[in-house]
């Protein structure tokens, strides 16, 4: 614990976090008592009442620490990153070490009102579920806010950029790499037909009809996505050319196209889903053609992502990433051919910067459209997912496969008569019969 002030709420709880990190603290600390423990950092986090103390009482780690955030018990001023970096060791420490730190701390007595009954959840906080509930929890938050925390491009996956982000190249200009990086791997070409598969906000569709002359049809589960795609593709007077479905990707039925893209859409299936969904890219995309799927995948050392209550009861209700492996070997047994893999973590931490910044510029607003606890939601998300990127434990995988022309018989196959039995009495086999 650092700072001369007379003793507080702050003090005792910085007198906490300090012993459960076995560090100091990289971050001040203003408590609703008015005391104060700073760190010179610029960075504050703000407990605003009891209750941001007593729900971790109550819960213990992750999921307490969320709610108090969300509910807006606490904040946090400053650079969100770096003071959830150290608060994550806390709140994922052993409960021994939890369980420690706090008697410790309540030896002087306790803080006046921490102690209590417990508090109710935060209103976003939901149970998990799966398929369109699920999709349209995530994604029909609002178009308007999306295109806040997206900026004018409306892609809400991972960027490309080149040499890291050189000076002068910002998020429009990654984006607009990564749709063209996309369409080359595909080998887009004129009058070619593309299906994009969970199609957002038709960003995809747009650049490729535009740029590489290819007509498309995307499809999503997200209603809102679907109206703002369509109305898009009609101001861009491509309504010919693109089109825009409310539908389930494993229930497409128009193929086979000369190209099937998925991007960032896996991570919302389940195992089994995952199957069905390397099933569909094989019926859907003709001999010879190209299929590109962009995954979030998990790496060894991030299993605990599988299991991160914040992330299952609040943004992503669904969440189930898979392995590099696993993906390439399903898209293996139904009959695709991998091509290139390409890993694009480098990629997503500079993303995710960027989404962070258009929302944290934009708060205000964005409070004005979805309310207090969306905002405190994605604030906590975004942070989150570009810790967990950073750490190594989940990756984006660009990987491209192709579905190869039916072979002959036997092509450089032996015939079926190649190999004889022995014979009963002992003797060598003859040669095969010609």
């Amino acid at each position: 614990m650092t700072g001369t002030e007379s003793p507080g709420a702050a003090h005792r709880v910085a007198a906490f976090l300090e012993r459960a990190v076995d560090a100091p603290l990289a971050f001040g600390i203003r408590a609703w008592d008015g005391s104060t423990v700073g760190s010179g950092s610029g960075s504050t986090l703000v407990l605003r009442t009891p209750r941001a103390v007593r729900r971790m009482l109550w819960r213990p780690g992750q999921l307490g620490a969320a709610r108090s955030f969300v509910a807006g018990d606490s904040d946090i001023e400053g650079d969100l990153v770096a003071v959830v970096r150290q608060l994550g060791s806390v709140v994922g420490a052993p409960w021994p070490d939890l369980a420690g730190a706090a008697l410790a701390g309540l030896r002087g007595g306790p803080v006046r009102g921490v102690l209590g009954l417990p508090v109710a959840r935060p209103s976003a906080e939901v149970r998990r579920y799966r398929g369109a509930r699920a999709v349209r929890h995530h994604y029909d938050v609002g178009d308007e806010f999306y295109r806040l925390v997206l900026g004018p491009s409306l892609v809400y996956s991972c960027a490309y950029w080149p040499d890291g982000g050189r000076p002068g190249h910002g998020l429009a200009e990654a984006q607009r790499a990564k749709l063209d990086v996309v369409c080359r791997k595909l080998g887009l070409r004129p009058g070619m037909r593309l299906l994009d598969l969970g199609c957002g906000w038709g960003s995809l569709l747009l650049h490729a009809a535009r740029h590489y002359g290819a007509e498309g049809v995307g499809v999503t589960l997200s209603r809102d996505q679907a109206r703002l795609a369509a109305r898009r593709v009609e101001e861009a007077g491509l309504s010919g050319v693109v089109r825009v479905r409310l539908q389930d990707c494993r229930a497409v039925r128009d193929g086979p196209f000369d190209a099937v893209a998925s991007i960032e859409m896996t991570h919302h299936l389940s195992r089994s889903g995952r199957r069905e969904h390397a099933a569909a890219l094989a019926r859907l995309v003709v001999p010879g053609g190209r299929v590109l799927s962009h995954e979030l995948c998990v790496l060894p050392g991030g299993r605990k992502l599988m299991r991160n209550p914040f992330l299952l009861r609040y943004p992503h209700p669904d969440l189930s990433l898979g392995t590099v492996g696993r993906s390439a070997l399903l898209a293996e047994r139904h009959g695709l051919e991998l091509l290139d893999a390409e890993n694009l973590r480098d990629h997503f931490a500079p993303t995710l910067r960027s989404w962070l910044a258009n929302l944290e510029g934009n708060r205000e607003r964005a409070t004005e459209l979805v309310g207090y606890q969306a905002v405190a939601v994605w604030r906590l998300f975004l942070a989150v997912s570009l810790l967990a990127f950073d750490a190594g434990l989940a990756g984006v995988q660009h990987l491209v496969y192709t579905r190869p022309h039916p072979v002959g018989r036997h092509v450089l196959t032996a015939r079926p008569s190649g190999f004889r039995r022995p014979r009963a009495d002992g003797a060598p086999p003859g040669p095969p019969p010609v």
